[in-house]
């Protein structure tokens, strides 16, 4: 007998046979099962500080490191061999030309100075004598009384005095100016600099030198180009009739700075590093440089006007190159405004730390300048500071669908999300 059949439901039948049949195909015929919904993921909204995009004029410069130079520099070496006898000056302190620096032992030149005195005088007496005698014998001529040739011993002799006055008149000068050597004073007016040799030392013609002077008002700037920049420089340089007006930093602090102007440009461009040798002049009355100190120099060329800024910090960097995060236009009223990755082109950073954008913005619109980290396109924004002022909740564009989700593309599906790399590729200046 068979045995009976178990009694199955009708959805289980239904199987069974299917699969014993192999006719899995055909299971739409049966119970159709419930469909399943996938949801996009929702972006939450990233709080971030933001500034608005301005308009100014700012200068147009380039921009070198260099250092500043004494406009004039004297090593103090005596000319003439002595003991130092007095150095009645101050190291370190401002001196005037013509002001005693070094008083050497001055007995031995003095004395000479006597000596040569006492020979011209004789050399005059000697030619006085000489003179007289000539004039005498040359009265006698006529009578026969003396000759020719004697008149001519008597010339020759005088001759030969007059040449020994010349040279000892010449050893007095000499040593006159031996003694004056002894009395050394400042040749410029500047700033003197430590003892090299102290009192008492025995000092030998340009021998070393006893200390140095530095002008340091006026003080140079010394820098230097890059040769692509000379023709721009040149250009400028030539419509300002040679002068053009520079600023220089101090390297060690920003607010020791000064104004000048470029006065000088090589005549050549150094062949080893293809730059070209430039030199400012400054005031520097208060002495805020001093000579070797390594500074920064801004040559202003030109004013842009009405260029457009942005803070610094809003600057990222990605494959593409330079870009920012604007706030964009949100879908719908209500909505929270999204992330719009813009890619910019950008020009100098100003003191103030604002960088000109030369392309892809205009004066207005909105920049991310914090929390950028992590940050995509599309992914709503909530500001918390606008323009260094910290914006009230109230105030915020509450979105009711727009506030917790992306922002719709134009065919109204969810854009994608990129990946967080985007956002954080070595941003200048960015932060989370």
């Amino acid at each position: 007998m068979n045995a009976p059949r178990p009694h199955l439901p009708p959805a289980l039948r239904c199987a069974a046979g299917l699969l014993a049949a192999g006719l899995l195909a055909t299971l739409p015929a049966c119970e159709k099962p419930k469909p399943v919904t996938l949801s996009m993921p929702v972006l939450p909204p990233r709080a971030v500080s933001a500034a608005t995009v301005t308009a100014r004029d700012v200068p147009q410069f380039l921009s070198a490191d260099g250092q500043t130079t004494a406009s004039q520099s004297v090593n103090i070496v005596s000319q003439v061999e002595g003991q130092i006898k007095e150095m009645p000056f101050q190291q370190g302190t401002l001196v005037k030309k013509g002001d005693i620096l070094v008083q050497i032992n001055s007995e031995l030149f003095e004395a000479a100075v006597k000596r040569a005195q006492g020979q011209v005088e004789t050399d005059n007496a000697n030619f006085k004598l000489a003179s007289g005698t000539l004039e005498r014998n040359r009265l006698m001529v006529p009578e026969k009384l003396v000759s020719q040739q004697q008149i001519d011993v008597l010339e020759a002799q005088l001759d030969a005095i007059k040449g020994q006055l010349a040279v000892d008149e010449a050893m007095l000068s000499t040593a006159q100016i031996n003694l004056a050597y002894t009395t050394i004073r400042a040749p410029i007016d500047g700033m003197v600099g430590t003892f090299r040799i102290n009192v008492g030392n025995v000092v030998k013609v340009n021998d070393v030198p006893i200390t140095t002077i530095q002008t340091m008002s006026p003080i140079y700037a010394d820098f230097s180009i890059s040769e692509t920049d000379f023709p721009l420089l040149r250009k400028y340089f030539d419509a300002n009739h040679g002068r053009l007006p520079v600023m220089v930093i101090s390297l060690s602090d920003a607010k020791q700075q000064q104004s000048g102007e470029l006065t000088i440009v090589s005549n050549a461009v150094a062949a080893p590093t293809g730059s070209v040798m430039l030199r400012a002049t400054l005031p520097n009355s208060e002495r805020l440089f001093w000579p070797n100190q390594p500074v920064q120099v801004r040559i202003l060329l030109d004013t842009l006007h009405d260029a457009v800024v942005v803070p610094e910090s809003a600057i990222l960097m990605s494959q593409q190159g330079e870009f920012v995060f604007v706030l964009g236009t949100p879908a719908k009223a209500g909505d929270l405004p999204p992330a719009e990755m813009r890619v910019v082109q950008t020009g100098q950073t100003q003191d103030d730390g604002m960088k000109v954008i030369t392309a892809g913005l205009k004066a207005g619109e909105k920049v991310v300048v914090e929390g950028q980290l992590f940050l995509a396109p599309t992914m709503p924004l909530m500001v918390k500071v606008l323009d260094g002022k910290e914006v009230a909740p109230a105030t915020q564009l509450a979105g009711a669908s727009g506030a917790t989700g992306a922002a719709p593309t134009a065919s109204g599906a969810s854009a994608p999300v990129p990946s967080p790399a985007v956002a954080s590729g070595g941003g200048a200046g960015g932060k989370s």
